[in-house]
């Protein structure tokens, strides 16, 4: 991807990341502000770095973990309690302000970017975005950018700022506390297994 470094420099900003939501696998709960590799919306198509997502509220960290677009033309909405007990959920922190690129709201059709880098359900664009900042940009920590989902904030902080990072102890995430608000807003029922209503 072919970026004009001298435009998204423009769209830099300092900011401190407080008590973001992050859900994650209870596996992990032992790192809660560490992550390993995959393929995520701003990852290293190459394996170069890694990268650790937070929201800045629990509705859009959940759908942005949990749900994505599991609903969409359905009519009932189940969520299995089996894969809802191997999640966790945290707070991330950094002890510092992080340097991001800020690509929320009109920042890539502004500085002319492929606007598919922060809204597409194909991380393509994204990911060779990152790629590129992350090589270019050696000064920044991350990508601050609106959920495709719900519009709300969230960041993505690349593995050589996680020294800054610190995460709440997690707890399960069936007894987080925002947990029930969120499924009766979105009409979610929790089921036991495939048949079977939670009572």
């Amino acid at each position: 991807m072919k970026i004009v470094i001298s435009k998204l420099r423009e769209r830099v900003i300092e900011a401190r990341i407080a008590d973001w939501p992050r859900i994650l696998p209870s596996r992990h709960r032992s790192t809660p502000a560490n992550t390993g590799f995959g393929s995520s919306r701003f990852s290293s198509p190459s394996g170069a770095f890694r990268v650790l997502y937070a929201a800045d509220n629990f509705p859009t960290a959940f759908a942005e973990a949990v749900v994505r677009d599991r609903f969409e033309g359905k009519t009932r909405r189940f969520l299995y309690r089996p894969h809802l007990e191997q999640l966790c959920v945290t707070s991330i922190s950094s002890s510092r302000e992080l340097a991001l690129l800020d690509l929320r709201g009109a920042a890539t059709y502004e500085v002319g970017i492929d606007t598919d880098t922060n809204r597409a359900r194909i991380h393509t664009s994204g990911q060779a975005l990152s790629e590129a900042v992350h090589a270019e940009m050696t000064d920044i920590d991350g990508i601050v950018f609106n959920s495709r989902l719900t519009t709300g904030d969230c960041v993505s902080i690349y593995d050589r700022a996680f020294s800054t990072l610190s995460g709440t102890l997690p707890v399960a995430l069936l007894q987080a506390t925002l947990l029930p608000v969120e499924l009766t807003r979105l009409g979610i029922t929790v089921r036991r297994k495939r048949g079977h209503a939670t009572p």
